[in-house]
């Protein structure tokens, strides 16, 4: 509800439907075959993205205003960088999944995923350090930093 004010409506039931066919599928060997739990949980996301899109889509026509997340992302003028609808659909899962997972776990995951993807971890690697190149050996990551990694976080992402 927080996130995105959908708690007792049918779309939050079956958002949680797929949200757990999602993690299930997170946690499974990549075998992208039917009836796999890696298959299902492709398809959950394909769910999950198409319920948000339209909570999105739903939510800008809209003229009631709504005290949650969805609402604070959606409003340009408190968002000196505008998000696209695709990077916050983006965001809402990925709080929502972190939130649910342990760290632990998520991050167990992360490294397999890298191990198994070196072109990845490379342009990773890649990027952070053009991005290091530019400062003081001293000097912090900024937000602006941040945002300019755009393959971070895409691959933060997936």
């Amino acid at each position: 509800k927080q996130i995105a004010g959908i708690e007792s409506s049918s779309i939050a039931q079956e958002f949680m439907h797929d949200f757990f066919k999602l993690v299930l599928g997170t946690l499974s060997l990549p075998i992208d075959l039917p009836g796999t739990n890696y298959r299902r949980g492709f398809q959950a996301r394909k769910n999950i993205v198409n319920i948000l899109r339209k909570l999105v889509e739903e939510r800008k026509a809209s003229k009631e205003t709504e005290v949650d997340m969805l609402s604070c992302l959606l409003k340009e003028e408190e968002n000196k960088y505008k998000l696209s609808d695709e990077e916050i659909i983006d965001l809402i899962i990925t709080l929502l999944y972190s939130g649910y997972e342990t760290v632990s776990t998520t991050s167990m995951m992360a490294v397999k995923y890298l191990h198994d993807h070196p072109h990845v971890l490379q342009e990773l690697r890649k990027e952070h350090l053009a991005i290091r190149a530019k400062k003081k050996p001293d000097e912090p990551i900024t937000w602006e930093d941040y945002k300019a990694m755009r393959f971070t976080r895409a691959v933060s992402y997936l």
